[in-house]
């Protein structure tokens, strides 16, 4: 019976070519874009779940409580872990890490130079050794038994390939960043696709005293966003434990911060959707999955309206089948079976779609997706819980009408446009469509506009022509390499400024935040400020405007500061003049100089915080080049040269400032291109559907038509019988819309502190690309109709 029916089904697809063609088209992008979906909200919901005790690890953090509001850090005082585990050794597995970022290593070389390689766009660590009590590694050679000794190192298996051509390293020796001469003593296996901390090297917690070149520091005041602490919590001590405990630490080891620092524990699950600690926005992801179900029920609208638009040319066969005596269950079935080999047909046209669609998720994911979709159970479980949804969803009204039709009227060919479905179904259908169509337009003009704001908007500071080139970390014995780099460089013609800081107003990588007391006050500020390491260049090299007192004199220790107008509005001053030659108590006894005027030194998430500048010579981690227009790439190649002599090891890597400010919206970026690319596919989807209905409604009307025109309609007015119709759907449609993707958009806003204003241009736009798409698409069978003989829509009834 089965066999019977699949056979009558592909008998009718094949009469119903175009028929077949479409519903296939529409459900295979439908099928395919939902797949990439599903496998990109699977990736995030995966991450780091492979640690057996996933759900008892917590990363504790930083939070300042602050008049404007509470804000979070994921780095932590150096001595944190050892006062945390002193005082609670209940703690089941406690361990610090300590990232860097673009880890440089140089293999020794028994005669000449030193092979170097660098992990751009990885992540480095120091580690103590109960690191790998809390997440698991599986260690191809050696382990970490010997990572409790100062210079000794794990590997990736990746990296040991590429530094010895092997696994087998175990007791080989490499430098780190030019700096930190390490013993290999193991070399764990690769898992890079499904993790947060992707660290290709990981050295001793014992050896970072030698690698940042002094002592870490003893006070909880000064905090780095790369100085981290994880514990694995079980029964003896728990999270709530903590919370009801954390007072009292706070009050023994600041007491001065007790009323503004907490150090509460994240939870590993999480750290991955965390926006405040630079985690994956959470809500854009469940955006995408709500754009998969659309297009999936858009996919399906398709093949109701076409199916039914189809009823009338079967309904005798529907009354032959009946009179010959089979049920309506039979038929039923039957056309079940239609649409179920359909489905598997787009079926799979989408997994070669899938295929094909996955280097967007590659981007969105920089290269770490990996997804086995033919052995993995849950993508599977989906795949057919898709197909099964899309059958019914798609298959069941067509069904109920078709097996409906009454034996005698099916047989005389009195079978009405009502008795298939009327337009009240189907104009509803067709409303969802240009619904869906028109909220995606409309994100997609909103993350358009907002990121052409953010990546125009002034930022009050130079960005045109400014390189900047990251230097190696350096002993105190050796800030002199920096003179002899400047007076090289400074000889490059194109070469117009040099200025040396711990990182430019783009600010990457970890920001520093530290406890204040200003002038004479007792007690220490309840704000704490971003500290920025920058020489007396800084200033004029980037075009920051002084609103009160001078810049920086030179130094190579911390003596004088610069602050910028926030952090004088924090201090609750209005006059920027009022703080020239007040003392700032850091870690040192600061002079302050001079007042810079705001700049958004982080990305337009962010408001502009405060923060205050000051000299250190071991805190240099770039030069900032400011360059004369010209062959920019002669110059960098100069450049290098250079650096090479100063340098040799070390790797030289340059990037614009105007290119790192485009690097911090890349999830901006990759969402905008992803809106774009499911929008594409749902306004695809959705002018399949109304050659549909157009198709439904000249069948309906052939007879309507040729009477109209034998009375005297002119083709403008044949045509308007189709426009006016759609029309009115697509105005219902922009009323359902416009709330929801005003809503939907505004909250996306919320993560900016500077945005765009939603205006009604942007609905005004995303209505008039419907209708274009919409008169694109019914002008083709709507002109046919119009066009036809009456003499032959006439001919019979």
């Amino acid at each position: 019976m089965i066999r019977n029916y699949f056979k009558i089904a592909s008998r009718n697809l094949v009469k119903n070519r175009t028929y077949a063609l479409i519903n296939v088209t529409g459900l295979a992008l439908g099928i395919g874009a939902a797949l990439l979906i599903f496998a990109l909200v699977r990736y995030h919901y995966a991450i780091d779940k492979h640690h057996l005790k996933y759900e008892s690890i917590y990363r504790v953090t930083t939070q300042f409580v602050t008049p404007e509001g509470n804000f979070s850090i994921t780095g932590v005082p150096y001595q944190l872990g050892k006062a945390l585990k002193n005082d609670h050794p209940d703690i089941e597995n406690l361990a610090m890490v300590d990232l860097y970022y673009d880890p440089i290593v140089a293999i020794p070389a028994a005669s000449g130079p030193d092979r170097k390689f660098k992990d751009a766009h990885r992540m480095g660590a120091f580690v103590q050794p109960s690191y790998f009590k809390i997440f698991d590694y599986e260690w191809l050679a050696g382990g970490p038994t010997e990572l409790t000794q100062p210079n000794t190192v794990v590997v990736s298996a990746e990296n040991a390939t590429k530094y010895f051509g092997s696994t087998q390293v175990i007791g080989k020796l490499i430098k780190i960043n030019a700096t930190l001469n390490a013993r290999i003593v193991g070399v764990f296996k690769d898992y890079r696709d499904n993790t947060d901390f992707a660290y290709t090297i990981m050295a001793s917690w014992a050896s970072l005293p030698e690698f940042r070149g002094h002592p870490l520091n003893e006070d909880f005041d000064n905090i780095d966003s790369g100085t981290q602490c994880f514990v694995s919590l079980n029964n003896h001590f728990t999270q709530a434990d903590w919370n009801r405990q954390m007072p009292a630490f706070v009050k023994k080891y600041k007491p001065h911060g007790v009323k503004d620092t907490r150090f509460p524990m994240q939870p590993l699950r999480d750290i991955h959707f965390s926006t405040d600690t630079g985690g994956v926005n959470q809500g854009l992801i469940w955006s995408l999955f709500a754009i998969g179900i659309f297009l999936l029920i858009t996919a399906s609208i398709n093949f109701v309206n076409l199916a039914t638009a189809q009823a009338l040319n079967r309904s005798r066969e529907v009354g032959v089948r009946k009179v010959l005596g089979s049920t309506r269950g039979q038929l039923f079935w039957q056309f079940i079976g239609e649409t179920a080999l359909l489905t598997l047909t787009s079926t799979g046209i989408a997994l070669l779609l899938f295929q094909l669609g996955q280097q967007l998720v590659q981007e969105y994911l920089h290269g770490a997706f990996r997804f086995t979709f033919y052995f993995d159970p849950s993508v599977i479980g989906w795949l057919v819980l898709m197909v099964a949804g899309v059958i019914f969803l798609s298959g069941f009204y067509p069904a109920l009408v078709l097996t409906g039709f009454k034996p005698a009227l099916a047989l005389a060919g009195r079978i009405t446009s009502r008795q298939v479905g009327g337009f009240s179904v189907r104009r509803s259908l067709v409303v969802a469509q240009f619904a869906i169509s028109q909220m995606l337009i409309v994100g997609m003009i909103v993350v358009a506009n907002q990121l052409q704001y953010i990546q125009t908007k002034d930022l009050g500071f130079r960005q045109n022509a400014i390189l900047t080139v990251r230097l190696p970390l350096l002993p105190k014995q050796d800030i002199g390499k920096m003179e002899n780099f400047r007076h090289r460089v400074m000889a490059i013609p194109e070469v117009e400024k040099l200025s040396y800081s711990m990182s430019g107003p783009p600010q990457t990588g970890w920001i520093s935040q530290t406890i204040i007391k200003f002038d004479n006050r007792p007690e220490p500020e309840k704000f704490t400020p971003q500290q920025k390491h920058v020489d007396a260049a800084y200033v004029d090299l980037y075009g920051l405007k002084l609103v009160a007192g001078r810049n920086l004199q030179p130094a190579d220790t911390s003596r004088e500061a610069l602050v910028n107008e926030t952090f004088v509005r924090q201090l609750g001053i209005s006059d920027p003049a009022q703080v020239v030659g007040k003392i700032l108590h850091s870690s040192r006894k600061l002079e302050i100089v001079g007042v810079v005027k705001d700049f958004n030194e982080r990305d337009l998430r962010n408001g502009i915080g405060p923060l205050f500048m000051t000299t250190r010579a071991t805190n240099y981690f770039i030069a900032s080049l400011q360059l004369h227009n010209g062959n920019f790439e002669r110059v960098i190649h100069q450049l290098e040269k250079e650096y090479s002599q100063v340098y040799p090891d070390s790797y030289f890597t340059a990037q614009f400032v105007d290119e790192q400010l485009q690097e911090n919206y890349s999830q901006e970026q990759t969402m905008a291109k992803l809106v774009n690319f499911f929008a594409g596919i749902a306004v695809v989807i959705g002018c399949l559907g109304l050659y549909g209905l157009v198709l439904f409604m000249a069948a309906q009307k052939t007879k309507e038509i040729g009477v109209r025109k034998v009375l005297g309609a002119s083709i403008s007015n044949i045509l308007w019988l189709f426009g006016k119709e759609f029309a009115r759907l697509i105005i219902v449609a922009f009323a359902v819309a416009t709330p929801v993707a005003w809503w939907v958009m505004t909250h996306w806003l919320q993560d900016f502190t500077y945005k765009i204003d939603i205006g009604p241009g942007i609905f005004g736009i995303a209505l008039l690309a419907t209708v274009v798409v919409a008169a694109v698409t019914v002008s083709f069978q709507s002109i046919k109709a119009a066009l036809m003989n009456p003499v032959k829509s006439l001919r019979s009834e």
